[in-house]
């Protein structure tokens, strides 16, 4: 996360705030406000306290308000578009004026994309929540695919790339008991809230600790200095608040909650013994059971529980999970170990990440990594860099492509693949297919975008038939495992929809959402699978990988994935 620089801004529907931190204002007198026949009584307190978004330089004072002395914080709804532009570094949110009082719309710019507020219904309706939501330039639903750090790499193909657009989508918060609170004119709306509707789409979320708030994508040692050194009182009306946000948030956000057989995470936390321990007004106990929960039932690999809440106390917490284990991660991590261990008897100094054996050349690596900033992804590649999968692919394309080549098959082993960088993924797939292809649907909403395009492998400017493998005569092949995970699946699910290239060894892994780092209110961080959903695509249609892909040519024997010369053996006709 670059680091934003402190900027003065002034909000005209912001009361002035004092001076200094952690300052009151004294509380208004309990007043009623009638919202559609049905009188609700309020009293309001506000608070001034420190905001830091993504930095510690970051920081900024916010007006946070509470209701009823319930200890949650509460903004006005007219603050929404400041984190909005702030976080972005963009100037495209601000709030609509309309007659109805009880109805705030925030608008983004220049577009019918809006955001509803209804006051009196408690409910939050956007007419087209990705068309709402997404970084200017992005795809509909967009997982950042195409990086401005390798942008260069890629081309877009306009015409076979398209979207579309989701339903509308109202968000009714009546069912979770979660209140937007219409009071003396002004409009206040849980923080929390605010972090699972619309900052979860930017991977970000919330921190409360009763002294500050922290906005974030990724807590570094001086936010998390910052965010340990205090906590709120756990009332029994924030607990049960932390609770029903949580069930909100995972009933519209948990990507795996059909698949899971899941219609109510309300219903889902009673039917797994959890709902009693969430609504606990003790942290360590509301953590534990987050953590058992994520860990023992979701247990989805992209799903884990990351960090304690700042009112947890370590030693009890530690003690109450130090035995609880996922069954299937379990199993997971046993396969790991089995497949590294059978490749260090071949490899007993690591493994090559290109190799040749007679004919047949191996390109092995065991994650997608992450866009180096330090890296020319245009000069040649060096053996130093092998650890970068763009350069590993370029480099292997160099060494395969090279005058009076021997090399006639390809085998790219993501057998101890556990996943990593879909930039990295989408490289790969326009390597071997010619033409890549990334296709990605919001369970939520409906909405879908394929984009496909093509790459520079041989770093000339040009993206024609010479900077890839496909229709080069080369036979293409894929080993896979039920290690193969996430990206590690994704890329074999799209080559098993080519019929130029040959699937061998077990079926992978699965794994189809991307992750989405939340906090509940109650602070503590962790991740699940998302809304967006990696997918195929077949006769205009949108299919998950979760169940993995199928081998095309079994492989029974572990050992035998690492026997390179078997390999080239069985591709070759020999075995």
């Amino acid at each position: 996360m670059k680091k934003r620089t402190r900027k003065s801004i002034s909000f005209l529907l912001v009361l002035v705030l004092l001076s200094g931190c952690n300052m009151y204002v004294a509380p208004t007198a309990d007043a009623a406000e009638a919202v559609n026949g049905t009188v609700k009584e309020y009293s309001v307190r506000e608070k001034t306290l420190p905001m830091y978004l993504g930095a510690v330089d970051s920081k900024e004072d916010l007006s946070v308000y509470y209701i009823n002395e319930s200890g949650v914080p509460y903004i006005p709804v007219e603050f929404i578009p400041h984190i909005l532009n702030k976080w972005l570094e963009v100037d495209q949110y601000e709030i609509s004026a309309g007659e109805n009082e009880n109805i705030v719309t925030v608008l983004r710019k220049n577009t019918l994309f809006t955001a509803e507020f209804d006051f009196g219904e408690d409910t939050v309706t956007f007419i087209d929540y990705d068309a709402f939501m997404k970084p200017e330039g992005e795809p509909l639903v967009s997982l950042n695919v195409m990086s401005s750090e390798i942008g260069y790499l890629f081309k877009p193909i306009e015409e076979l790339t398209n979207d579309r657009y989701g339903k509308e989508i109202c968000f009714d918060l009546k069912p979770y008991e979660i209140d937007l609170v219409m009071h003396d004119g002004d409009h206040y709306v849980p923080l929390h809230t605010i972090s699972d509707l619309m900052l979860s789409y930017y991977n970000t979320y919330s921190l409360y600790n009763g002294e500050s708030v922290i906005i974030t994508a990724g807590l570094d040692k001086e936010l998390a200095d910052i965010y340990y050194s205090c906590a709120p009182e756990r009332t029994e009306e924030f607990a049960l608040f932390d609770y029903h946000e949580l069930c909100f948030a995972l009933d519209h956000l948990y990507g795996l909650k059909e698949i899971h057989g899941i219609d109510s995470f309300d219903d889902y936390f009673y039917e797994i013994g959890m709902r009693k321990r969430l609504k606990s007004t003790d942290q360590s106990e509301a953590d534990a059971a987050m953590y058992e929960f994520i860990t023992c039932f979701l247990d989805d690999l992209h799903s884990s529980f990351n960090d304690l809440s700042c009112g947890t106390d370590p030693d009890v917490y530690f003690k109450k999970v130090e035995n609880i284990v996922g069954p299937w991660k379990t199993k997971f991590d046993g396969w790991i170990e089995e497949f590294d261990a059978e490749r260090s008897r071949f490899y007993p100094d690591g493994y090559l990440p290109y190799e040749e054996v007679g004919n047949t050349a191996f390109i092995t690596f065991d994650n997608f990594s992450h866009i180096s900033e330090d890296i020319d992804y245009l000069s040649e590649p060096s053996e130093e860099e092998l650890n970068d999968t763009i350069r590993l692919m370029q480099y292997s394309y160099d060494r395969i492509m090279r005058k009076d080549s021997p090399v006639e098959n390809v085998v790219m082993d993501l057998s101890v693949n556990t996943g990593g960088s879909i930039h990295a993924a989408c490289y790969v797939l326009g390597m071997y297919l010619g033409r890549g292809s990334i296709n990605i649907k919001n369970t939520m909403t409906g909405a879908t975008t394929t984009s496909q395009y093509h790459i520079d492998a041989n770093r000339d400017g040009n993206y024609d038939d010479k900077d890839t493998f496909a229709n080069s005569g080369l036979n293409l092949y894929c080993m896979i495992s039920p290690v193969s995970f996430s990206c590690g699946n994704l890329v074999p699910n799209e080559f098993k929809a080519d019929p130029h290239i040959t699937l061998i060894g077990k079926t992978s892994g699965g794994g189809s959402c991307s992750i989405m780092p939340m906090a509940t209110a109650g602070g503590n961080i962790f991740t699940i699978s998302g809304y967006r959903r990696m997918s195929t695509f077949k006769n205009g249609s949108f299919y998950d990988i979760d169940r993995g892909a199928d081998p095309d040519i079994y492989i029974a024997k572990i050992a035998d994935f690492y026997d390179r010369e078997y390999i080239a053996d069985l591709i070759n006709g020999n075995e």
